[in-house]
């Protein structure tokens, strides 16, 4: 089988299902004429691409579905169910997801076809340096997923107080795209089961996400800078008028050994992370999060400690969907028992043998974009694993445990 082996040769994943909301879509890719950022009435004449684009839950959830073989015995006996919560339009769009979803080895049950919606569509723009963003339909069939719909899902898995058959064993993860009473649902849900609790949160909905107390309900965050940068924002200005507190505890956070934040663009990067993380530490001291900042890599935090960890430097063809990657790397490495991250910063990604989630989402996002589309068709823990060696990655023991899959 072509799975990430449960390291250290344990009988089963840490965590053997993933149940997740969030949006299902695809969209297009537009690569614009010119480095100047777009103007609020501006025209420009762009390429339409033939890159396929995906939504949020779609992107994350396809890699622990392949790596993990979800819906398959894996060759420890042992398999991996991954149960989307969602809804598509009942058009052409939205068969075809699902045959994707399915072919994955997603559990379908619970993606509903609605009439009167369409599948939510994305328009993906991308500047020449490969930074961009895109437009999200608000009113496509993902709109209509309600908490009910996450009720109805987790009937299926009811709990009852064995922790080692249902919540402890279990990732829910809540995602953009989606109405946010159906995630707080889920992550309300997850929490009172004693699941493992993971969130992405867009820069327009932090504080609604907050009010709604989405930052207690969450075990690991995962953002990018943008977005640290708003979670961030009310601690900020507080500070700047000079009557905040957070001082005392962006101090009480260390930085692994070796840091070097000279550079200006990776110094601002940091202190995004370090406020983000003085922000999230007050409001939930068991949190851990992840940041990333494209070509700066990306910066995780764990019980007061903030780590960078580089980019692996490559070719890159098209960076969308490499946060989602990089998301669901974390993820199926913390399915396989890898720690969530290192204790100490590096010169470059690999300069130490890899050993934890985030280097695995780090390498699966380097991955990624070396493909056109925003979901890598041809991701694989025997491909993660060639990839690794033909950039010469050095693996810890229990990482390459982990890779040494039958068909490497």
């Amino acid at each position: 089988m072509n799975a990430l082996r449960p390291i250290h040769g344990e009988a089963s994943y840490r965590y053997a299902r993933l149940i997740g909301t969030g949006g299902i879509g695809s969209g297009i890719l537009f690569r614009l004429a010119g480095e100047q950022t777009l103007g609020r009435n501006e025209s420009r004449l762009g390429e339409l691409t033939e890159a396929q684009d995906y939504c949020k839950l779609h992107i994350i959830c396809h890699y622990p579905a392949v790596l993990l073989q979800a819906g398959a015995a894996n060759e420890t006996g042992h398999g991996f169910e991954l149960v989307p919560i969602g809804k598509v339009g009942a058009d052409s769009e939205g068969e075809s997801l699902i045959r994707q979803l399915r072919g994955s080895g997603m559990s379908v049950e619970h993606v509903g076809q609605v009439t009167g919606a369409r599948t939510l569509f994305s328009v993906c723009f991308q500047y020449p340096d490969l930074a961009g963003g895109n437009i999200t339909t608000s009113n496509g069939a993902s709109s209509l997923v309600q908490p009910e719909d996450i009720e109805r899902a987790f009937a299926g898995y009811a709990f009852t107080g064995q922790s080692d058959r249902f919540g402890a064993n279990e990732i829910v993860l809540a995602a953009p795209e989606v109405p946010l009473p159906a995630r707080m649902a889920l992550l309300a849900r997850g929490r009172a089961r004693g699941s493992f609790t993971a969130a992405s949160v867009l820069a327009s909905e932090v504080a609604a996400f907050g009010e709604a107390g989405g930052w207690e309900l969450t075990d690991l965050l995962a953002v990018n800078a943008e977005e640290a940068r708003a979670i961030a924002a009310p601690d900020q200005e507080r500070d700047s008028a000079g009557g905040g507190s957070s001082g005392s505890i962006v101090k009480g956070i260390t930085s692994g050994s070796g840091s070097k934040d000279s550079d200006s663009k990776d110094s601002e990067s940091r202190d995004i992370a370090v406020r983000c993380a003085a922000f999230l530490s007050r409001r939930n001291p068991r949190i851990k999060f992840v940041m990333t900042d494209g070509a700066a890599g990306c910066y995780s935090y764990a019980e007061g400690e903030l780590i960078h960890t580089p980019p692996l430097r490559v070719a890159a063809v098209n960076t969308a969907g490499a946060g989602d990657a990089m998301l669901g790397g974390i993820l199926s490495g913390l399915c396989c028992g890898l720690p969530f991250a290192k204790h100490a910063d590096e010169s470059h990604f690999g300069a130490e043998p890899l050993e934890s989630a985030v280097e695995l989402g780090t390498l699966l996002a380097a991955l990624s974009v070396t493909s056109p589309h925003s979901i890598h068709p041809d991701a694989s823990a025997s491909r993660l694993a060639k990839f690794a060696r033909e950039h010469r990655i050095a693996l810890g023991k229990a990482f390459a445990y982990m890779l040494s899959t039958s068909e490497t």
